[in-house]
């Protein structure tokens, strides 16, 4: 599973693939620390290239619909990117994000 949304970096490259680099449950804190990252396309980032950006999310237990935040699988963590990244008002720049 992915995210799918074209968004143009400063250097005027394109990242149309999100995919999760990491995940990490952070126990003493109890947040699930997701780092996303922003490629051409699934080819290039299935190649091992570097991605064009890295997103940064801090989601809890509760955001994530589970009781124990170790128990968090990568399906719970991308629809909690969904949700922030499209709810309502969001400027963000995935806003508009689909899964690929």
């Amino acid at each position: 599973m992915a995210l799918s949304k074209s968004v143009t970096m400063p250097t005027g490259a394109v990242a149309e693939y999100w995919s999760l680099i990491s995940m990490q449950s952070v126990i003493g804190s109890g947040t699930c620390n997701a780092y996303l990252g922003g490629y051409v396309s699934s080819a290039v980032q299935s190649s091992g290239s570097s991605p064009l950006q890295t997103r940064f999310f801090a989601f809890t237990a509760a955001d994530l619909g589970v009781s124990d935040i170790t128990a968090a699988t990568q399906a719970e963590v991308y629809a909690a990117i969904l949700a922030t990244v499209n709810a309502s008002g969001s400027t963000d720049p995935l806003n508009g994000a689909t899964t690929a």
